[in-house]
């Protein structure tokens, strides 16, 4: 089971906000392992592709002056590739938060597809017409407590 965080622009119960939902998967990226600055790209993530790309340079001017070695420096680029897995869910929410989009609910479900219907049905359903309440005709004075009844 796969847990996933919905984002919304806006939380108005509009045809066009539910369009553009976006659902983001908690958990490892093999995306954002295997093609980092890539991914980093693809999502808009510029300040986490300038970062990286900081980082990159300075492992290569630490090489270039033999402060380190290619070993230690092959070792960091998968520790840094790693961690850019680790963390690409909770990067992406960041990015969707400074676009202004805003954490609407967490779904559980297996794939994708199935968290989208659950969402939507859930939202349907809390949405719905709210069940009208009928006001108490008898004189009786409101009670507080355990026992609603006059008689207890």
């Amino acid at each position: 089971m796969s847990i996933y965080t919905v984002h919304m622009k806006e939380t108005s119960d509009q045809p066009s906000a539910f369009e553009r939902a976006v659902f983001v998967r908690d958990g490892f990226s093999w995306w954002a392992l295997l093609f980092g600055p890539l991914w980093l790209l693809w999502n808009r993530a510029w300040i986490g592709f300038l970062i990286w790309s900081l980082i990159q340079v300075g492992l290569g001017l630490l090489m270039q002056n033999q402060i380190i070695h290619i070993g230690a420096q092959s070792l960091l680029e998968l520790l840094i590739a790693l961690a850019l897995g680790f963390e690409a869910a909770s990067i992406r929410r960041y990015v969707l938060r400074r676009r202004g989009f805003h954490l609407v609910d967490v779904v559980q479900d297996g794939s994708l597809a199935d968290a989208e219907r659950r969402f939507f049905t859930r939202f349907e359903i809390s949405h719905s017409a709210p069940a009208t309440r009928t006001a108490t005709t008898s004189g009786a004075p409101h009670l507080v407590g355990l026992f609603p009844s006059s008689g207890a």
